[in-house]
């Protein structure tokens, strides 16, 4: 009964599978975690700068890129500093003869949390 089901529903997905190839956008995503537990009572600088350079419309190119600043311990100030940057070009039009705009997709934790227990190490 199942391959019966399958077999009825298979003309519907030929234009899927021999249809005409499709062509995305370009895409950017940048990851990026800054992380602080420490006795520091100054709370801890964090900055992440992301520089995007793209022209255009632009099919068919990614760039991607993960970062993680992990401080544990200490009672001193804590600064953690990124840049990113990324530059995008791809082919103007892509095979249905459009190009879009790059999409951008940030994402950005950033953590500070104050542990008191660091003061009574020594």
């Amino acid at each position: 009964m199942k391959l019966l089901n399958l077999l009825w529903g298979a003309p519907f997905l030929l234009p899927v599978i021999w249809g005409p190839a499709a062509s995305a956008q370009c895409v950017v995503a940048d990851v990026a975690i800054q992380a602080n537990i420490s006795g520091s009572r100054t709370p801890a600088e964090q900055i992440n700068a992301v520089d995007v350079d793209r022209e255009g419309g632009c099919v068919g190119n990614t760039s991607v890129s993960t970062s993680r600043q992990i401080q544990v311990g200490g009672t001193g100030p804590v600064r953690q500093e990124r840049q990113s940057r990324h530059r995008i070009r791809g082919s103007q039009t892509g095979t249905s003869g459009t190009g879009g705009p790059t999409v951008v997709v940030p994402v950005e934790a950033q953590v500070d949390v104050y542990n008191p227990a660091e003061r009574l190490r020594r």
